[in-house]
């Protein structure tokens, strides 16, 4: 089974040649006057070229979620249509 791990965010992003390092975090919650912290919990590392493909499939996924709540906006909100006017001459042409 495959391990699931909550995180806040992108801590560091490291390049090394065609290799990239992204060091996720979660903000750790600090009592007192001490500022919360992050610890870093998990590094993912790939290829650029694996990046780039993982770019496009989330920016996908943003794109998708925004449409729909777009559409959610729509169905909450209906637009007004204007009632269609009659025309004054009727057409010569039968139906």
């Amino acid at each position: 089974m495959t391990q699931e791990v909550f995180v806040d965010g992108i801590g560091n992003i490291s390049v090394q040649g065609p290799v990239v390092t992204l060091s996720f975090v979660r903000t750790r919650q600090v009592s007192g006057d001490e500022a919360n912290s992050t610890e870093e919990v998990v590094n993912v590392t790939m290829t650029g070229q694996n990046l780039l493909k993982i770019t496009n499939v989330l920016n996908n996924t943003i794109k998708r979620i925004a449409d729909r709540a777009n559409d959610g906006a729509k169905v909450a909100a209906p637009e007004k249509v204007a009632a269609p006017q009659e025309n004054s001459k009727k057409s010569k042409s039968v139906n």
